[in-house]
């Protein structure tokens, strides 16, 4: 069974450097620039910060696109080509950005995660019920694409009952966003949640009133 294209092992490769190679880098600047625990805490605060903001907008931004694609705009606008590999890039890049946002979390010691505390839910005592809900998505997310790869031979009507997952996996997130970040209240945090999730309502309430093409399927 193959797990990926050969047009797809190059990009996942060169993440996996990538994520690698920045992981490496920001230990050894840390250690070399930040010696002070209370610096170096707070430099792994700002990883954890934006490579969860980065993580979430990518997420909305698959979810986004996987939710219009039936509704024929982007062949409209003859971009439907373009729009679903955005949709599955974005999908696959917000893993490495979820690994950064973890790895700041574990790196930071203001707060003492392990990681069985990060990687099993509702163990850890910080802010317990949004903080498992985030390890939940996290795990959903990681179903999710690894069906996708496996669509061919799993069939599409059990994908498709899966990939539907996405719109609650979003709606939990965007809740474990909100509790347990601590930019939670602010002007900019407030729009990168709610201009999505308006979003997303609006293509849900257009998809399930409007008459879908029959051509189309999902991305």
């Amino acid at each position: 069974m193959q797990l990926m294209t050969r047009q797809q092992r190059f990009p996942f490769v060169y993440t996996c450097l990538l994520v690698g190679v920045v992981i490496a880098a920001s230990s050894l600047l840390t250690h070399v620039m930040y010696s002070a625990p209370a610096q170096s805490n707070k430099m792994y605060w700002y990883m954890a910060r934006s490579s969860g903001f980065t993580a979430y907008s990518l997420l909305s931004l698959a979810v986004l696109l996987g939710a219009s694609s039936t509704s024929g705009i982007w062949d409209k606008l003859k971009i439907r080509k373009l729009a679903t590999q955005v949709h599955q890039y974005s999908a696959i890049l917000v893993f490495p950005f979820l690994f950064f946002h973890l790895w700041g979390l574990y790196s930071d010691k203001s707060i003492l995660f392990t990681w069985i505390s990060i990687l099993i839910p509702f163990i850890d005592s910080y802010r317990t019920v949004p903080t498992g809900i985030g390890i939940l998505v996290l795990y959903g997310w990681l179903l999710l694409i690894v069906t996708s790869y496996f669509r061919e031979k799993i069939g599409v009507k059990i994908w498709r009952a899966i990939h539907i997952g996405a719109f609650p996996m979003f709606i939990l997130v965007t809740i474990h966003s909100i509790l347990t970040g601590s930019d939670t209240g602010k002007l900019w945090s407030s729009l990168i949640y709610c201009v999505p999730s308006i979003l997303l309502v609006i293509i849900v309430v257009k998809r399930l009133t409007g008459r879908r093409p029959q051509h189309l399927r999902p991305l």
